[in-house]
């Protein structure tokens, strides 16, 4: 079953795996209860679909950078283990359905024997770090940033820094002050800059997010060193995972955290943090992109429509005679078959890289200037070259109701009509990429839909006693002239069926007003909401049969929303808890053995909150928050005398950390400290539960 496992370098990585595999059994046994499960498999990438019985797996692909071999190694898995199709996301990730769970850890090991990983692609853990689709290419960039994000995400992963937080964090890297990469929208959004002596640095943005309620980014630093970048992102993970809230989930996202202690108070936590690092950070040297040399360049006569091609599709990159290809991929869905196909047929004439977009593309970097027509005419043969790369053409659409338990009403063909009708009565917009469309199943803004000119999510209307179909509205979000970012405004709520008329009707009115230079977002400050909201108007009614039937079915709709998982569960049963913290802390062993000092010390701290948290739970006391759990600790069992630490309080047992080191001595003596917490705590709950029994 675990065939590749013995092609795996790592043995981190083995071990991991084969933890996976193992609760996979423990489940199937009833040994492990469903929360406690779910939240493990999430951070290992492995998701709950809406079809029972099957899972979905999310392909962690960081910066969206993939070579052709791991590409195909995904390909592989895809045929082997799912349906023999996939679906690029708007945060550069692969998703692939249908996946039995016990095939998950053998698909893992697959993947990983091509340096690909699963690990922390779901689950409240840091996400796949994106970046700028152009990031290493573009014209406009200061300098190069994918070494640093490269840097970023290998830091963070399976750090315990960010292993169990309160929600998901996002990171971006955006190429240029453009923010191509949408920092507006990440928890930390990171653009580079040079400062007044030229010195390479990065402004760093926080706290954004969408969502039922988007947040745009604040602006945490102008200007830091580039070596600040990984200390000052850790000591941010550090004060989420403290502060952050833990159990109202819609109150878990580090942007509510943010609005609620302020800039001033972050930065005031960040330096208390920085005090003890969880271990060395790693080293990034400034390094530009060199292309690859195709193996053929190879002169053909450029195929009919190439100069239109040219213009929808290609960009110039800031390497002389080099382009970068983009290959439209409607709705993000394509076939293992076709994908080998290409790759095979482009090799010789490419640098054997590909890039996975935000807008559900994907980007073929590196061609030289006399490749550009057998290029094209590849894509051309094949298939694979839809005009509009990336433009108002090019509609985003998240799976929708196809796949995902909380969607309420279809995304995907919508899109499809969608895209029709532009192409037909719209042609132009295929060179326009300040106009977008975005569509997401529901609110949660997996489209990304509150940064589209014109953005949908899946809702519902009743009329007559029965109810159809919907999508909320929202309008004028996107980038304006001056560079800064709009996030749309709800209009009103449309039945499903009236979407591509209401479409048609802003995008109408918009040509007939719109003034010279002015971007669609630019229009729509100037006019309101209250203008779109009359000119919507006359879409919203209508009795017809087929209001009721979603894009795609022939079936009356219903709608049918189960349990999402994208934030992970709250496990709130003691046993499990006390369990818990014992995994944790025999992380912060086998961190001891291997030396990795900070890691033991973290793994350690964490150990003694959730061991903590138990009681608490089992007391009915407030644990929110890691911080809220210090407090509780302290009033309902140190002050009654039930625990006495010798550092006087659970709080500066468990703090002391900041004055530390990492040091095998402190590190030593810190884990001692948890591991006589634990013991004592086990303790006290069996001698309570023996006089409860009594």
């Amino acid at each position: 079953m675990l065939s590749f496992i013995n092609e795996i370098d790592d043995p981190i990585v083995q071990r991991d795996i084969l933890d996976l595999n193992r609760r996979i059994l423990l489940f199937r046994e009833g040994k492990i209860n469903e929360e406690s499960f779910r939240s493990l498999r999430l951070a290992r990438g492995v998701y709950g679909q809406r079809q029972p019985g099957v899972q979905m797996i999310r392909i962690k692909v960081p910066m969206g950078l993939l070579t052709f071999d791991q590409f195909r190694a995904i390909l592989d898995v895809c045929d082997e283990y799912s349906t023999g199709k996939y679906h690029l996301t708007t945060r550069q990730d692969i998703q692939i359905h249908h996946v039995k769970l016990e095939d998950s850890p053998a698909l893992w090991a697959q993947l990983e024997a091509s340096e690909v990983t699963l690990r922390e692609a779901c689950g409240n853990t840091v996400r796949n770090v994106t970046a700028s689709p152009l990031a290493g290419l573009d014209p406009d960039e200061p300098f190069n940033v994918l070494p640093w994000a490269e840097a970023l995400w290998r830091f963070f992963l399976r750090n315990p820094v960010c292993q169990e937080m309160g929600r998901k964090f996002k990171v971006s890297f955006s190429s240029s002050e453009a923010d191509t990469g949408l920092g507006v929208m990440h928890d930390l959004g990171v653009l580079p800059a040079r400062n007044a002596k030229g010195e390479l640095g990065f402004k760093l943005l926080v706290a954004g997010g969408l969502g039922a309620q988007p947040a745009p980014a604040d602006v945490l630093h102008e200007w830091v060193p580039t070596e600040e970048l990984i200390p000052i992102a850790e000591a941010i993970l550090r004060v989420f995972d403290r502060d952050g809230e833990r159990t109202k989930r819609q109150k878990a996202r580090f942007k509510f955290l943010y609005q609620s202690m302020g800039r001033e108070a972050l930065l005031a936590a960040i330096e208390r943090e920085r005090a003890m690092p969880s271990g060395a950070f790693p080293e990034v040297a400034h390094e530009e992109h060199v292309p690859a040399a195709p193996r053929v360049v190879e002169v053909v006569p450029a195929p009919v429509g190439h100069d239109t091609w040219r213009k929808a599709n290609v960009m110039p990159q800031k390497q002389a005679g080099h382009f970068a290809v983009g290959i439209r991929v409607p709705l993000g869905d394509e076939t293992t078959a076709r994908t080998r196909t290409l790759l095979d047929a482009l090799a010789p004439y490419t640098s054997h890289t590909l890039r996975v977009t935000q807008s559900q593309d994907l980007l073929l970097p590196d061609v030289v200037e006399d490749n550009l027509p057998v290029v094209h005419r590849i894509l051309r043969d094949l298939g694979w070259d839809v005009l509009g790369f990336q433009s108002g053409v090019d509609v985003t659409s998240c799976p929708g109701t196809d796949t995902c338990n909380l969607a309420i009403s279809n995304s995907t063909h919508l899109s499809t009509v969608l895209e029709h009708m532009l192409e037909e009565e719209f042609p132009h917009l295929m060179f326009d990429r300040n106009f977008s469309i975005k569509i997401s199943g529901c609110m949660n803004a997996c489209g990304q839909h509150s940064l589209a000119s014109f953005g949908l999510h899946g809702s519902s209307m009743r009329r007559n006693g029965a109810t159809m179909p919907a999508m909320q509205i929202l309008v004028g979000g996107g980038r304006r002239h001056n560079g800064e970012w709009s996030f749309g405004k709800k209009i009103l709520k449309l039945p499903t069926k009236h979407v591509p008329a209401a479409l048609r009707t802003v995008l109408i009115d918009f040509e007939q007003h719109q003034l010279p230079h002015e971007t669609f977002a630019d229009y729509f400050l100037r006019v309101g909401d209250r203008h779109h909201y009359h000119l919507l108007q006359q879409h919203v009614e209508g009795e017809q049969d087929e209001l009721f039937l979603d894009w795609g079915s022939d079936q009356p709709f219903k709608p049918q929303i189960g349990v999402g998982e994208c934030a992970g569960v709250v496990i709130d049963l003691v046993s499990t808890l006390l369990l818990e913290a014992r995994e944790k802390l025999d992380l912060g062993l086998d961190a001891m053995k291997e030396e990795r000092w900070g890691h033991a010390i973290y793994h350690a701290y964490a150990a003694q909150i959730a061991g903590a948290k138990a009681l608490l739970v089992r007391e009915g006391q407030k644990t929110n928050t890691y911080a809220d759990i210090l407090a509780s600790f302290d009033r309902e069992f140190v002050a009654t005398g039930l625990f006495q630490p010798e550092a006087g309080s659970f709080s500066a047992q468990v703090l002391s950390y900041l004055g530390g080191s990492n040091t095998p001595e402190f590190a030593k003596a810190y884990v001692d400290v948890a591991t006589s917490f634990l013991n004592d705590l086990d303790h006290h709950a069996s001698s309570n539960s023996t006089s409860k029994a009594s």
